[in-house]
């Protein structure tokens, strides 16, 4: 099970595991159903933790424009199993659609309520 919360913009918030450069790393991400990837990280994000840029995709932004976005593998915590996924470098931390694939996300849409994601069996 992975837990979030929903904020004051009302954004479902939710803590995830990174691992790089041999350590651990907490990340929040927002989830984002409009995001059909498995993840987006900030370039920031990407420098921070010494990943190398690979693929560059085609996309559509939320806003129906076309571009070009980096991509990136990242190893992540997923229910307490290690995942490897694409991940596009985008603006901020996004939990894509692919990587609920097979979830169950439970949540009261309310300021300061709670998420949860859990697997389907």
């Amino acid at each position: 099970m992975i837990s979030g919360t929903i904020d004051g913009n009302l954004d479902a918030r939710i803590p995830l595991t990174l691992l790089a450069l041999d350590e651990k790393h907490e990340v929040e991400f927002i989830l984002d159903t409009g995001l059909y990837g498995y993840l987006a990280v900030s370039a920031p994000l990407v420098a921070q933790l010494g990943l190398k840029l690979g693929a560059v995709q085609s996309g559509i932004t939320a806003d129906g424009r076309s571009g070009f976005f980096d991509t990136v593998r990242v190893v992540i915590d997923w229910h307490g199993k290690i995942r490897s996924v694409q991940a596009q470098v985008l603006d901020e931390p996004l939990i894509g659609t692919r990587l609920l694939n097979g979830n169950r996300v439970n949540a009261n849409w309310l300021v300061g309520s709670k998420l949860i994601i859990t697997e389907l069996a």
